[in-house]
């Protein structure tokens, strides 16, 4: 008789992390409240006593994925060299995170559409989607303000240019895959052009 292999033990860090990396990719195909927790213990390899070990309850789990996917996401940006020589600096280095993060932007997007289309806004959700933007906006201003400071850019509106480019993201990551465009690291580099176009002296 065959014997039944048993389920390996991870380690609590790993386990809560593949956990929480299972709901994104769930969450990239259908919305966070349509996924049943069974589906997800499955998916897992582990049984649902263990998802309540981890997490209280599924809305714990599902704030808790977007903590997750911000935070990597974060600290990818922050390991990067910023090249000071570059026409755009720190936001250069922005533009680089999401390149080399696409696929899981595009799940922490959908989650965050999840969440704001959910009919009413969860105020921890809430937060953590105002602070990451707020730390795009932030780069892409300080960006655009150095460079009109220092003469290598036109005299415009920094915070508007750098909200508007912000969205332009969210349109990549968002409307792209709906319209069956999947070329991010292209649409990236394009967008950055752009940029580079519009503060152009």
């Amino acid at each position: 008789m065959a014997k039944t292999a048993k389920r390996q033990r991870m380690h609590p860090q790993a386990r809560r992390g593949q956990i929480l990396e299972t709901m994104l990719a769930l969450c990239e195909h259908q919305h966070f409240a349509a996924i049943p927790m069974r589906r997800l213990a499955a998916d897992c390899g582990v049984n649902m006593a263990l998802l309540y070990h981890y997490f209280d309850s599924k809305e714990a789990l599902v704030l808790a994925a977007l903590r997750h996917a911000i935070d990597d996401f974060i600290v990818l940006f922050e390991d990067l060299t910023v090249d000071d020589t570059a026409p755009l600096g720190a936001a250069d280095a922005w533009f680089q995170a999401n390149i080399d993060a696409a696929p899981r932007l595009v799940r922490m997007v959908k989650l965050m559409n999840d969440f704001a289309s959910d009919g009413h806004r969860d105020p921890k959700a809430s937060a953590m989607v105002d602070e990451f933007y707020a730390r795009e906006r932030d780069t892409l201003r300080d960006a655009i303000q150095r460079g009109i400071a220092e003469g290598r850019f036109r005299a415009l509106d920094a915070d508007r240019t750098a909200r508007l480019t912000s969205i332009a993201f969210d349109g990549i990551f968002f409307g792209g895959p709906a319209r069956g465009d999947y070329d991010f690291a292209g649409n990236l580099r394009d967008l950055r052009d752009h940029l580079l176009a519009t503060l152009a002296p």
